[in-house]
């Protein structure tokens, strides 16, 4: 207990831990988000890699810098990243541009703009596990708040934001391991290997 005072006072600002009970309850939060950073980097990699290939399938190998098919919006994300691999001296190809681009730029593409690209046969190339649950439409949109919803829990557990006791956030372990598992049921396997 006493180093977790040490803690609070000298380097958790007062801002930081107002929004906890006690700092008991910061270093659960903490925990908690631990157990969660393996299946969200699975999911934000699978989506990346999936994509990439759904794309060079569909539009062209270099589909990144099709200036028909990239709207505006994720233009300036393209651009961004290019800016910051100029800055690190790397190479200005696709496979580094990829690498660069945030999760929520990949989540982005699976937005009404791009949706003639993505019926279900095409959500199917992209998430070859994907399959119609009872009473809910699996689509485009139900993918995209899926995988939305994870965006923003993973912006709160990489952030180190408060998860712990946030109602928004009671299902996310589900969602997480079923979105995992539209990719590839081993996979989901991995990611819930507690010994990882």
């Amino acid at each position: 207990m006493r180093n977790c005072i040490n803690i609070k006072n000298k380097f958790i600002s007062k801002s930081r831990l107002a929004q906890y009970d006690n700092i008991n309850e910061y270093i659960e939060n903490l925990r908690l988000s631990n157990k969660f950073y393996i299946p969200l980097s699975i999911v934000e990699i699978s989506l990346r890699n999936s994509l990439n290939s759904f794309f060079i399938d569909k539009i062209e190998k270099n589909w990144i810098f099709n200036k028909t098919f990239i709207k505006p919006q994720l233009q300036n994300k393209i651009d961004t990243s290019i800016k910051i691999l100029k800055q690190q001296n790397k190479e200005i190809i696709q496979d580094n541009i990829i690498a660069e681009l945030s999760f929520g730029f990949w989540i982005m593409l699976l937005k009404k703009p791009f949706q003639e690209y993505l019926r279900y046969k095409d959500l199917k190339e992209i998430f070859p596990n994907i399959v119609t649950e009872k009473n809910i439409k699996v689509n485009r949109h139900y993918i995209f708040t899926k995988l939305n919803k994870i965006r923003l829990f993973r912006n709160k557990v990489f952030h180190f934001d408060k998860i712990i006791n946030k109602s928004e956030y009671r299902d996310i372990e589900d969602d997480l391991y079923l979105v995992i598992k539209y990719f590839d049921t081993e996979l989901c396997k991995v990611a819930m290997d507690k010994n990882l």
